[in-house]
């Protein structure tokens, strides 16, 4: 999902989404982590190296806060401030249709992928979208079978992130 930039593609904003399940059995001090660990990656890579958009999604069963940040000093801000919003029950479509939606218009193009950090208790979307998208689950609390086969798995341990 987080791949180097083509030359040709220089110019262009690089577009990533992190989408956050903030239901009830989420807590706060692993999405904190987890964002920090994202934001660690990313930092390592080449990838603030041109115009960046990271959309982050706070989501339980509704969209509930959406950032835009575009740099890593407004991505520390963020974490420094972070503030959770939700704790309802979890359904991951509405995060798919918000962004299905900007894809639709147009409002980017060739979106590469969304990272979707959950406990993995949910309604997935039935479709598989038209980016890649990574579901990050922790390994203490994973164990739903029903994960689409279209998405991509990665099961951390809590000390992994």
């Amino acid at each position: 999902i987080i791949e180097p930039l083509e030359y040709i593609e220089s110019l262009k904003t690089r577009k990533l989404f992190i989408a956050i399940d903030t239901s009830g059995s989420v807590k706060g001090n692993i999405v904190e982590k987890f964002i920090e660990k994202t934001y660690n990656i990313l930092k390592s890579t080449d990838f603030f190296s041109v115009n960046t958009e990271i959309h982050i999604i706070q989501c339980d069963s509704e969209i509930k806060d959406v950032k835009i940040v575009h740099n890593p000093d407004e991505l520390e801000d963020y974490i420094k401030t972070l503030t959770l919003s939700g704790f309802g029950g979890t359904d991951f479509r509405p995060v798919f249709d918000f962004v299905n939606k900007l894809v639709d218009n147009k409002e980017f193009t060739k979106l590469k992928g969304m990272i979707y950090f959950t406990d993995g208790y949910g309604t997935f979307p039935q479709k598989k979208p038209d980016y890649e998208t990574a579901f990050v689950f922790l390994q203490n609390e994973y164990n739903n079978l029903d994960v689409p086969p279209w998405a991509i798995k990665l099961i951390l341990n809590s000390d992994e992130i």
